[in-house]
């Protein structure tokens, strides 16, 4: 169960807010490439090439699959509603060096192919460790080895329950991740310290990893997912770096937001909000949330079929609260810490931060705040000032009131990002891996479709959303053959 350790996707933002010490400033200030800006500038009805491909969304599946199309000969363009490319891996500078607020890690790189990609285009990355976690019950008083192992116990435990009812319960029948953790607290008395560590591990396991609460999550599509073997790294120059080498060359038209797809036998046509494009295939790589949403109408409408997995997935909610300090007063050892007790002074249940020491990879006194599910959409509902008081709460109770508070903040909003309305897919409480196939399945040989939730094996990582895009750009290939 090693999957299950810390993270596997953060992804994009558009909203997010910037804080100074003195005065709270809101704005958005990503990294852009180059061509993306000039290519926003091309007239957006340039193109009546009715043989050529159409993707929609300028994400890494996106750009995956205008790549590998470009490099078979075909004719491409990229239509993109952000002024930006990169989707939901967006490197943010506004703080004084490369920060990632939306994907960060290349999870396990052997075998991983965006560990191939930053081999090939020289990009630097760094071993984060997610087994280096500092659990703190106090101030400066860490859980003891002995609870450690209890936790330990009682979270394999709820593994063993997990794989056990997974054998025994019907299809049909609806369990949730919520009841099996009560189960085990039940069943094998769980309380005190133990019970805390326990409900932490859940979070920073599942609930972190899944961007959504146990209650939310299914016992039908837990742990069906795959991943590789090594490492996890980060980049310290950004991720950005990766998506700007694999786009060089592409006709990617950014702030072209697309409003409807036609298709039919002849071919297909895309409406934006600036022009029509027209082409013999389109590849549809925008976010789960964004097809949830309805956000683009199709023409004919989208089968039953492929409506029916759309709301079997779920949409997660993780988010980031960036904070800089004037100086450090964390250990620099641990590449995460959390405070266990973050329930007990707090009305909102299940409220979990994982602090991740990004100054081991930046070298500066930057924390990283991730916290997911409903915990993480109640942020949005409050003031920038708020939210980070609230966050600075558990510093606060792991190192005392008297620490410095942070000289800027970023905070994201995936959730309410018009661009994808959520941090990445889930299975949710009834989606499977059958609901990712049908989500990919094209409709005739006009209508392709990519990203992350199409590729259930991958689920929620940048890894799949790269798989899909050049999975897509192969079927095409294959029916002109």
């Amino acid at each position: 169960m090693d999957k299950y350790n810390r993270r596997k996707f953060l992804l994009q933002a558009r909203n997010v807010t910037y804080a100074g010490a003195t005065a709270w400033l809101c704005g958005c200030d990503g990294v852009f490439s180059k061509q993306s800006n000039l290519q926003a500038n091309q007239s957006p009805n340039s193109s009546e090439d009715s043989q050529q491909i159409i993707v929609v969304g300028a994400g890494i599946s996106g750009i995956a699959a205008a790549k590998k199309l470009q490099i078979q000969g075909y004719s491409v363009i990229v239509l993109e509603g952000r002024d930006r490319i990169g989707g939901r891996i967006w490197t943010d500078n506004s703080l004084g060096t490369p920060l990632d607020l939306g994907a960060a890690w290349i999870q396990k790189v052997n075998g991983n192919p965006i560990s191939s990609l930053a081999k090939q285009f020289a990009i630097q990355t760094v071993v984060s460790d997610y087994d280096s976690q500092w659990n703190y019950q106090g101030v400066n008083q860490l859980i003891s080895e002995s609870e450690e192992k209890l936790v330990n116990q009682a979270f394999q435990s709820f593994m063993d329950m997990v794989a056990k009812l997974k054998n025994e319960t019907p299809s049909s029948q609806q369990v949730t991740l919520a009841d099996i953790a009560q189960q085990v607290i039940q069943s094998e008395k769980i309380t005190g310290t133990t019970l805390n560590g326990f409900r932490a591990r859940l979070a920073s396991t599942i609930e972190s990893e899944m961007g959504d609460d146990l209650a939310n999550l299914g016992l039908k599509g837990f742990n069906e997912d795959s991943e590789f073997t090594g490492a996890n790294v980060v980049f310290p120059q950004g991720y950005t770096q990766l998506v700007q080498a694999l786009s060089a060359d592409l006709d990617i038209r950014t702030k072209h937001l697309v409003q409807q797809i036609a298709y039919d036998d002849s071919g297909v046509q895309v409406t934006t909000d600036r022009g029509i494009f027209r082409g013999s295939r389109v590849i549809v790589t925008v976010p789960l949330g964004v097809l949830k949403r309805g956000s683009i109408k199709f023409l004919p409408a989208l089968p039953e079929s492929k409506l029916k997995a759309m709301e079997q997935l779920g949409m997660g909610a993780l988010n980031k609260l960036v904070l800089k300090f004037p100086q450090p007063f964390w250990s620099s050892e641990p590449h995460s810490f959390a405070y266990i007790n973050s329930n007990r002074d707090h009305p909102i249940s299940d409220r979990y931060i994982e602090f991740w020491n990004w100054q081991k990879y930046v070298k500066q006194p930057i924390l990283v705040a991730i916290v997911s599910g409903r915990f993480s959409r109640s942020l949005s509902q409050m003031s920038l000032s708020e939210a980070t008081q609230n966050i600075m709460s558990d510093l606060q109770a792991m190192f005392g009131k008297d620490i410095a508070l942070p000289t800027a903040t970023l905070l994201t909003q995936w959730h309410n990002d018009p661009f994808t309305y959520g941090s990445y897919s889930t299975f949710s409480l009834n989606g499977s891996l059958q609901d990712c196939d049908r989500l990919a399945e094209p409709i005739g040989d006009r209508l392709f479709f990519a990203g992350e939730a199409t590729y259930g094996k991958y689920l929620g990582s940048v890894h799949g959303a790269f798989l899909s895009g050049e999975r897509e750009a192969n079927r095409i290939a294959k029916i002109d053959k």
